[in-house]
Order: C-alpha cells, then structure tokens, then sequence
C-alpha cells in the first residue's frame, strides 16, 4: 500500500482529536457509573497509571473521575471489582508495567510479554537484575511457597521464610521478598490477585489470569505494532516520541515498527501548526466536532502525562513538584490542570480535607495569555471551574471549597465560587 499524502491540521483540531480520543468531550454516563462505562473508559485510555499519593486521591481514581463522575467510592469498587475478582475468569483488567506501574486490560496482558522475557534476560531495573544475579535461590523459593499457600503481601513472605531486611537502594531498603516478587512480577511469573490498603497481594499468573489469556503468545514485532497502534488510537494524534512513551517502547526498535505501520496504511503522517515534526494518526480517524468538557485532570491523566506532548499540544509547561522542596516550588505540591474549551487554562494545587469534609485549593494560577479580565469568556470559565471544584468536593464526600490566597486567579476563584 502507498504511504498516505501528509495533510495538514490547525492545532485546534489536533487538540481536539486528542482530547475526544481521551474521552473528554464525550458526556459523563447518566446515572450510577457501571463495569460497562469503565469498559468504554479503559478501551479508550488502554491503561491507568497507578500512583500512591492521595492528598487528594489516588491518581488512578481521578483518572476515572474525568471520564466517568460519579463518586470516589463507586470508583474504587468499579476498580476493584474489575481488577481483583476471586475468579480469574471475570478479571477485566490487571497490573502490569504498561506506563510505568498501570491497570491494563486483560486481555492486551500478552501484548507485554516481549517486556517480561527481556526482563527475564536482565533488562529491568538494576536493582531487581543484581538480585535475580545474586539471589536467584530466594526467588525459587518465593514461587515455591506461593504455589503452596496462596497470595501473599512482601511482608508476610518474609515473615514465612523468615528472611532478613533487604537491600538498600534508591527508594529506600527493600526486603528480599519484595525484590524477588518484584522480579517475578516483571518476568510475568505472577501477578496481582488483590491489595490490602494500597499493599499488592501477589500469587502465581496461573492463579490471576484467564487460561485463555495465558496461552497467547504473541512474538516482539506484532506486540509492538500492536501498542503502536492502541497508542495512536488513544492518543488521537501523536509524534513518534509521544506514540512510543504511551507504552514505553524502546525506542530504536519502536521506529522502525512505526515506519512499517505507515507503510501498511495503519497509520498516516499528516502535519500540524505549529510542531517541527511529523504527526500520526490512525487510518480511520474522524476530526472531532465536539468541545472538551470542563475538568479538572490528574497530574498522571494520558492527556498531560506526557509532558514534552502537553507542552506542543497545549503550551503547557508542566512539571510534578511532590519532590521538591516547599520553598522551591512554582505552583505547589499536587498540581492539576484545568482543561476547559479545548485548552489548559489554569492550574490549581489541591488537596482534600478528610477531618474537616472539605477540598482546599492552597493556590490557583490562570495560564498566560488565556484570561483577559472582565470578558465573556472569563465569566465562562470562572464559573465553569467553581463548578468543577464543588463537583470535586462532592466526589471526594465533602461538602464546600475553600480558596488560598497564593495564584494570579485565586481571588477571582474566590468571588466565583462565593
């Protein structure tokens, strides 16, 4: 098949291609949000980032927030059920190392295994390749002992085989149970049978997935077309550089998998104002006609995950500053992004209130060049965003906003939402 003519895009329909393939033009699902709406959520995202911090809540629950309302605790059960039934055969999605630590689907879990049998070979973190070196024992006897009693957390792995306190590394010490589950999870040995808190609960792979799910077995060049494909899919339209982190690809081997696919006619280069590279989308893309709602997005939605594609798609010059110090900070420590009439209008940082049953925005920043004063479209986007936040505070079980001082927008939020 011939490689398809480049056409060209204004960046308004590149943003929104990308923000309709993400699902966040499309309406909220009336009612009370169930597994088939997450169905939908998941088809179009293809994976969730998972992230530990919750001063506000987890990441992965916001993610879903976006797409699907609701409440916080109708998420988490969607999510739960979905991903840690009893019986392996109704699980619709599992843990795996997709973009970093992910929910993915079910059923793309053979699409990884090129990763878990580079994994095997060494080609993971090096602090789990330096344990597999040294230790491989204690991993035969973790699987061992998985095999005869069932699932188990790091902790009580440890405890059972009473082994010692690990080794040090980046992230702090890590007990040898969790660097041998860790490897084996990698390797795709085991999987996530279910978490206590936010603690995993590994078991055998055999014990996790479906046996039709287990017996495919798809070679390294489809699985990676096939990520290249779902990346184009989800993301809309997407530079090489964005296609390729979506599921993290190593990138030589990526390229030349995405030049077979434009090729083929899966994938088509067309141009967009204002970028300096070529942009993909799938074959049987449709420009998108609807506007954006109006939400507030996850510092790890696939929308802005991506920084350097936040920047170019958005003008967005994004950065997660959870780890730098107080006194250094920019714009605070758990800053999301306001999406609002196709654009990232303002940042706020939030957080949630648990005692008190109320969201706290210490600090809300318009983004240059968005906000003039005192003009229609001002007007819209204050009140969308004071809704949005009550809407949050619902979600979150609370009742009420409260604004900080800090921010070029935090005094007229605070008229707004009064």
């Amino acid at each position: 098949m011939t490689r398809a003519r480049p056409a060209r895009l204004s960046l308004r329909a590149a943003r929104r291609l990308a923000i309709g393939a993400q699902g966040l033009a499309a309406p909220l699902p009336a009612g009370r949000g169930d597994v088939r709406h997450l169905r939908t959520a998941m088809n179009r995202m293809g994976l969730l980032q998972i992230d530990a911090v919750s001063v506000l809540a987890r990441s992965h629950l916001l993610v879903l927030r976006a797409r699907l309302g609701g409440s916080h605790d109708a998420a988490l059960g969607l999510l739960e059920r979905a991903a840690y039934p009893r019986q392996p055969e109704r699980r619709e999605l599992t843990e795996y190392w997709g973009h970093e630590a992910s929910f993915v689907r079910a059923c793309d879990w053979p699409l990884y295994r090129w990763r878990m049998r580079r994994g095997s070979e060494g080609e993971m973190w090096p602090l789990y390749v330096r344990f597999e070196r040294d230790e491989r024992a204690r991993i035969d006897d973790a699987i061992a002992w998985l095999d005869s009693n069932g699932p188990a957390m790091s902790s009580e792995l440890d405890t059972a085989m009473g082994w010692g306190p690990g080794v040090r590394g980046p992230w702090g010490t890590r007990s040898n149970a969790k660097l041998a589950l860790g490897w084996l999870f990698w390797a795709g040995h085991v999987g996530v049978a279910a978490r206590a808190g936010f603690t995993r609960r590994y078991d055998l792979i055999e014990r996790v997935l479906p046996g039709d799910v287990l017996a495919l077995d798809i070679d390294e060049p489809d699985a990676h077309r096939a990520l290249l494909c779902q990346a184009a899919a989800c993301l809309g339209i997407a530079t090489a550089d964005d296609l390729i982190d979506y599921h993290r690809l190593p990138k030589r081997i990526a390229r030349a998998r995405l030049g077979e696919l434009t090729e083929d006619g899966a994938l088509c280069e067309t141009a967009v104002e204002g970028w300096d590279v070529p942009a993909y989308v799938p074959a049987d893309v449709h420009l998108a006609r609807k506007r954006s709602r109006s939400v507030l997005l996850s510092p790890f939605d696939p929308l802005v995950w991506y920084r350097p594609r936040a920047e170019r798609l958005f003008g967005f010059h994004y950065r997660i500053e959870i780890y730098t110090p107080k006194a250094k900070r920019q714009y605070g420590y758990f800053v999301l992004p306001f999406l609002h009439d196709d654009a990232l209008v303002a940042r706020l940082d939030l957080r949630f209130d648990r005692e008190r049953g109320r969201l706290e925005v210490p600090a809300a920043w318009a983004e240059p060049g968005w906000w003039p004063t005192g003009d229609a479209a001002e007007t819209d986007a204050l009140a969308a965003l004071a809704t949005e936040l009550n809407a949050l505070s619902a979600w979150c079980g609370g009742e009420g906003v409260v604004i900080g001082s800090l921010g070029n927008l935090a005094g007229r939020l605070r008229r707004a939402i009064a």
